[in-house]
């Protein structure tokens, strides 16, 4: 007997209907009858709790739904709230990356990420300024990398124009002097050295 006419028109009485005020007879299975139900549609009932019902949630689980609007919902990535998922791959999210695009995120801790690092392997970015980077700069600290090629580096070379570094060992570099082999430079100022 149905006092009220099969109140809700599914053509089951309400003595019988298990939802006898939901016309759909809890239509998404999850035992909750769709006039009571606040997600009628969508058997979890708003899993992620983003007040968006599954049923219409482009994002289902992502309470945030696809906060860093990528298009992948955050239960499907990695890095929720970065639009490039880690685009260097160096497992770090580029939202909390220092180097968002450096792989080894500034490798010479010189503060300057690798991506835009003229030298990326060298701390002091070419510090002699010779346009080639320190880590592979045989002279890092001489512009003219060694000019006299004596293997000493200008920096340190105290003869840095003389290939042979003062041979006669007159305190005088070869390239100051006319006479490379006298120590004593022409002595007797013949034009003759070490006569």
């Amino acid at each position: 007997y149905d006092a009220e006419n099969d109140a809700d028109s599914d053509a089951v009485c309400g003595h019988v209907d298990s939802c006898m005020y939901d016309a759909e007879d809890d239509a998404d299975s999850d035992n909750v009858c769709g006039n009571m139900d606040s997600c009628a549609y969508d058997a979890h009932d708003d899993a992620d709790s983003d007040a968006v019902c599954g049923d219409v949630d482009s994002c289902r689980y992502d309470a945030f739904n696809d906060a860093d609007s990528d298009l992948i919902c955050g239960d499907e990535q990695r890095c929720d709230f970065d639009a490039e998922n880690d685009s260097d791959s160096d497992g770090i999210c580029g939202d909390v990356d220092s180097c968002r695009y450096d792989a080894e995120n500034d490798a010479d801790s010189d503060a300057v990420c690798g991506d835009v690092d003229s030298c990326s392997y060298d701390t002091h970015n070419d510090a002699d300024s010779d346009a080639v980077c320190g880590d592979v700069d045989s002279c890092a600290d001489d512009a003219e990398d060694d000019a006299d090629s004596d293997d000493v580096c200008g920096d340190v070379d105290s003869c840095r124009y003389d290939s042979l570094n003062d041979v006669d060992s007159d305190l005088v570099c070869g390239n100051e002097q006319r006479c490379d082999f006298d120590a004593e430079n022409d002595a007797d100022s013949d034009g003759v050295c070490g006569d």
